[in-house]
């Protein structure tokens, strides 16, 4: 049997923000097993921790959706990050993860009353969208993009759209098996509407993410694309500096009842962008034990 646990991310509370799973001493684990228990779990993100292969790194995590493996995946790092500490596992407060794209680094800050994790992917490089965007709105049902900013790539392969307002968001009703052949066609992960209006006024952003191709109709709370929405408002110059930070929050998940909210910043030098960090707590709802499936 291997120790498994269910994590909900970006929340204080359970049952908020977005489940992910995280699978302990996952070197037991072949391939296909891993991608059979996270078929299983059926949530967007289940991570397995095994020991790194890098002498820099600490843990290797790799990341699957029901269907397949991906490069990076927020919500389910800061699930494993959590685990670590919950099980004893992680020493200090710094954790180097070996990934798919490399060390991905990771912290903890421990509060009163809660705890804070933050990771810190690379800074990410966005790119013009060089696809048909009328063909993403139609199968969204999005009359319009907004124009407050342009359409992006991150490196992700997600694409940022800018709409108009939370009412936008809320009255949406996507074709999901339209938009995923849309997305496949021109090489889209997922597609992220952005609204600058938002339910809380302390925040900065909300918005809907849907990847249906990759299983996930629609993810609750994604933290792998927070990153590249800092950048695309610093672009965009809606995203103003106290000194050499920049910072928000974000929110998200709302409209499927299991709110989430992230923190945002931007370390800045002469007035470039050097570093990016997205921060939120989390909560163990489930802890146990999966038996290995034949593989």
């Amino acid at each position: 049997m291997i120790p498994i646990l269910q994590v909900d991310a970006f929340t204080e509370h359970p049952f908020g923000g977005n489940p992910a799973a995280v699978v302990l001493d996952a070197q037991r684990l072949s391939d296909t097993q891993m991608q059979v228990i996270a078929s299983e779990m059926r949530v967007a993100g289940t991570a397995f921790l095994m020991p790194a292969t890098r002498k820099d790194c600490q843990w290797r995590l790799r990341w699957f959706t029901p269907t397949r493996e991906i490069a990076y995946s927020g919500h389910t790092t800061l699930a494993a990050v959590h685990a670590l500490v919950e099980s004893g596992r992680l020493r200090g407060d710094h954790v180097v993860f070996e990934t798919l794209i490399g060390a991905l680094n990771a912290s903890v800050i421990a509060g009163k009353t809660r705890r804070l994790i933050w990771l810190e992917p690379k800074v990410p490089e966005l790119h013009p969208f060089a696809g048909q965007l009328a063909h993403v709105r139609e199968a969204l049902g999005l009359p319009s993009a907004a124009g407050w900013a342009h359409a992006v790539m991150t490196p992700d392969h997600d694409l940022l759209v800018p709409v108009a307002g939370l009412d936008v968001l809320r009255n949406l009703r996507p074709n999901l098996e339209a938009l995923g052949e849309v997305a496949t066609h021109a090489g889209v992960r997922g597609v992220c509407l952005v609204s600058r209006e938002t339910i809380d006024e302390s925040s900065a952003t909300h918005c809907r993410f849907f990847a249906p191709h990759f299983g996930i109709p629609e993810d609750i709370v994604t933290g792998s694309v927070h990153s590249s929405i800092g950048i695309w408002l610093f672009d965009a110059g809606l995203l103003h500096a106290n000194g050499a930070l920049a910072a928000f929050t974000a929110e998200q998940g709302d409209s499927l009842g299991r709110p989430g909210r992230l923190r945002v910043e931007l370390q800045l030098q002469n007035g470039a962008v050097a570093r990016v960090r997205v921060g939120g707590s989390a909560v163990t709802v489930l802890a146990g034990s999966i038996a290995s499936p034949d593989a």
